[in-house]
């Protein structure tokens, strides 16, 4: 068990906790995010409480900005505002990270620039150069364009997505000079979407390997 590590991807409609022994998912489960802080709040102890006296390790996935213990805000969880998690967990070490930061711990398998790209609620952006996740904090914060992204993505028009997420994050291909992207979040189960975005975007893609564990496995490897 000393290996062993609850990670937890916060999401703007889902959260996510898997059981990682540092090898492999060991449990996995998925519940929808409250509407409100009260009810934000039972439900992570209500997740981890099984598990609090054998775990003293949790890694946090974050769709915002965050400090220490502290998630300080997200854009599609109105209520959260500077929420520090020591107070839930006051047994347990807690490491906290940005969702597609965590997502691309989880999935930079080699030194390839490489976006990576959480699309659900919103659009988490995340770049890996040389073996290493670079730390860009205007990638913590959502892009004015992302309302119109929700609009777009909810509607049944699959290309003009595709076409406009390409448009939207070419200029980030072109400054970090992207070679391959990795895409994970709701929107990549469609139907060859990483294939064909990668295409748009005039880069090369690679499927996910965790799926939709990714993000809350990179958040256990924060340790």
């Amino acid at each position: 068990m000393k290996k062993s590590v609850l990670g937890i991807d916060i999401g703007g409609s889902k959260i996510r906790v898997v059981w990682w022994n540092g090898k492999r998912v060991i449990k996995a489960r998925e519940v929808k995010t409250p509407k409100n802080l009260g009810g934000f709040k039972k439900t992570l102890r209500n997740l981890v409480l099984n598990h609090s006296a054998r775990f003293t390790k949790i890694g946090i996935a974050v769709p915002g900005p965050a400090k220490g213990a502290v998630f300080i805000s997200a854009a599609n969880i109105s209520y959260i505002k500077n929420l520090n998690f020591k107070p839930l967990f006051p047994a347990a070490r807690i490491k906290i990270d940005h969702d597609a930061r965590c997502f691309a711990q989880a999935e930079y398998k080699n030194t390839q620039r490489t976006l990576f790209l959480t699309l659900g609620t919103g659009v988490g952006r995340a770049v890996g150069k040389n073996g290493k996740i670079l730390k860009i904090r205007k990638f913590e914060y959502p892009e004015q364009w992302e309302k119109k992204y929700q609009k777009i993505r909810d509607g049944r028009d699959y290309r003009a997505l595709i076409d406009f997420l390409a448009e939207q994050l070419s200029r980030t291909v072109k400054i970090y000079k992207i070679r391959r992207v990795i895409v994970g979040g709701g929107v990549s189960k469609r139907k060859n979407f990483t294939a064909k975005f990668a295409k748009a975007l005039g880069v090369r893609h690679t499927k996910s390997v965790f799926g939709k564990n990714a993000v809350a496995v990179g958040a256990a490897m924060l340790f």
